[in-house]
């Protein structure tokens, strides 16, 4: 069957079926029922009548999916709690660039935010599933999205080893318990259930009420830091306002008061060990801060070449004659800060594995270690947990894990239905070919209307291109007459014309050869460079920042887990201040 038969067109009405077949599916509780519905829908040749039905149909699949990783207990590693995150983001892709004008879009955006967020939170990402619900209580003050919050506040301020933070997620869960109240009259019996005054919210607010009053927290506004210059205050409110600071609050506001990157390692117990020199004996701290440092220089170029006009020379690479390419690529100190920038977070990853390895003996301390193999491995095309990691409940080693899910470089794999490729996550597609490029081959940032002219002319080219691969199929049917004839003229010794037609064959041969030498070069030099837009490579980096940043966040409170949970208190410990060092 060719890929034409195949393909089905999903319209409205074929959506609206699917849907409240899944609906019913769901309900049943049978989750034969459900794993077997999904595998009736499921299609990778589907057509689309429009972005709002591609929108549905992903959202759908997504929501059997989570159905059925609820009603199983799998485990937390499970593929269909994987994919159902990667559905969601893929039904909320596909409404990118539609307007919330319609109430029913408002609504399904509200809903498909709000999923997601969910299950973010059930990998662990604590803080990736922050903003997903915030969308949602801006689109139509969700209610599930404002109780979701408010426990996952309450369960952060748990897992901190900062008090200070701790009160500040505890008055914003006070805030969310404040704002459901409001609609409580509007809600069914399911999601009221959840302001049960023996409920765990309820009792929360109650105890919050009896020792702490809002104004308690008016620095959230009222702070105020000491900055060096207007730079130095620019910097640090592109900072907050992106939400880039490593410090969890950060999360939540913008305000001066989270101008800093306060996460630090947590404190851990050690055995008393006099073969450590001093500087051994604080390895693991050092390393941490040269992971923060990397991040924020990173972070510090982003800003830098942020401010950078696309035409603005620097004397750093004046020394030569620079070559015009027509590629329209930016050249300057900006494009090499992007990647600069680019390279430093993307290794941060594996920093990051090298330094779990070693904290916690995983891996033997000569081994090569790389994100990739420490927190997991292919086995039949999916990516599986390490042996060790797989029984782990620390849910911040599970949200570096997803995070890996999200990065992972899956381009060796096929585009069936079954590959991890088909599922691979919209918005994290890209990051291993850029870095690739980057590292080993050529990466061309180009301007918005070169990106345009580029564009236009490659397309011209290709048809070009086709002409010439059309040109090469033409060629190879004759020269495969041609070859017949000489082959019967020869079986039967005649002689006459033979020359005639071996110099035909020849000169078809010659042609042919030229013809893939042009299609081959075509190949090889359209593949040598990775040309990208400079705002989709600018919306990557921002995506790969704000991911090495709560990778850091996530290490930090994984030790700090760790440590709360294997502490052995038969082993002689001391206890040691870190030194610190004198900022001039």
């Amino acid at each position: 069957m060719n890929e034409q038969a195949q393909t089905i067109l999903l319209d409205d009405s074929a959506i609206a079926l699917f849907e409240m077949r899944a609906d019913e599916v769901i309900s049943s509780n049978l989750i034969n029922k459900i794993i077997g519905f999904i595998k009736t829908i499921e299609n990778p040749n589907y057509v689309f009548s429009n972005e709002i039905i591609k929108s549905r149909y992903y959202y759908t699949i997504a929501n059997c999916q989570s159905a059925a990783f609820i009603k199983t207990n799998t485990n937390w590693h499970s593929e269909e709690l994987g994919k159902s995150v990667i559905n969601y983001r893929k039904a909320l892709n596909a409404l990118q660039h539609i307007e919330n004008t319609d109430k029913y879009i408002i609504n399904l955006k509200s809903r498909i935010e709000t999923n997601l967020g969910n299950y973010l939170c059930s990998q662990g990402r604590v803080l990736c599933c922050k903003n997903h619900w915030e969308m949602a209580i801006a689109l139509d003050n969700n209610p599930v999205a404002i109780i979701r919050k408010a426990y996952n506040n309450l369960n952060l301020a748990g897992l901190l080893y900062d008090e200070g933070h701790s009160y500040y997620h505890y008055y914003e869960a006070y805030k969310s318990i404040k704002e459901g109240l409001k609609e409580f009259d509007t809600l069914d019996p399911e999601l009221s259930s959840a302001y049960n005054e023996n409920g765990d919210l309820i009792k929360f607010k109650n105890w919050f009420e009896s020792n702490f009053e809002e104004s308690d927290f008016h620095l959230i506004e009222s702070y105020k830091e000491k900055f060096e210059s207007k730079a130095h205050f620019s910097y640090l409110k592109w900072c907050g306002d992106n939400r880039l600071f490593l410090n969890e609050l950060n999360d939540e506001y913008k305000t001066e008061l989270v101008f800093t990157d306060s996460i630090t390692l947590p404190s851990h117990t050690t055995i008393m060990n006099q073969t450590l020199t001093m500087s051994e004996d604080l390895t693991y701290h050092g390393n941490f801060d040269e992971i923060k440092n990397d991040y924020i220089y990173a972070r510090y170029l982003i800003f830098i070449a942020h401010n950078i006009p696309n035409d603005k020379n620097h004397f750093f690479n004046t020394t030569y004659q620079h070559t015009d390419d027509m590629s329209h690529a930016i050249t300057n100190l900006k494009a090499q800060h992007y990647k600069s920038a680019f390279k430093t977070l993307y290794a941060i990853f594996d920093k990051i594995a090298y330094f779990l390895n070693s904290f916690y003996d995983y891996n033997d301390v000569d081994a090569k270690i790389y994100f990739h193999n420490f927190f997991g491995k292919f086995e039949n095309g999916r990516l599986k947990p390490h042996s060790k990691l797989k029984e782990s409940n620390n849910q911040f080693l599970h949200a570096l894990f997803y995070i890996l899910k999200d990065i992972r470089d899956s381009n060796h794999k096929d585009n069936s239905f079954d590959s991890e490729s088909y599922w691979l996550d919209p918005d994290a597609e890209q990051f291993s070919k850029i870095r690739n490029a980057i590292e080993h081959k050529s990466l061309k940032i180009i301007d918005e209307f070169g990106y345009k002219l580029l564009k236009t002319e490659t397309d011209f080219y290709e048809k070009a291109l086709t002409e010439e691969k059309n040109n090469l199929t033409h060629l190879e049917s004759e020269i495969s007459v041609i070859c017949k004839e000489i082959k019967i003229y020869k079986d039967n010794h005649h002689q006459e014309n033979l020359k005639e037609l071996i110099e035909q064959r020849d000169k078809l041969s010659r042609k042919i050869t030229l013809s893939k030498i042009k299609i081959n070069e075509k190949t090889k030099r359209a593949k040598h460079s990775l040309m990208i837009c400079e705002t989709d490579f600018e919306s990557r980096l921002t995506l790969l920042m704000k991911l090495v940043r709560r990778s850091i966040i996530y290490l930090s409170l994984a030790i700090h887990w760790e440590q709360q949970k294997s502490k052995d208190n038969n082993t002689v410990l001391i206890s040691r201040e870190v030194p610190l060092k004198k900022i001039i």
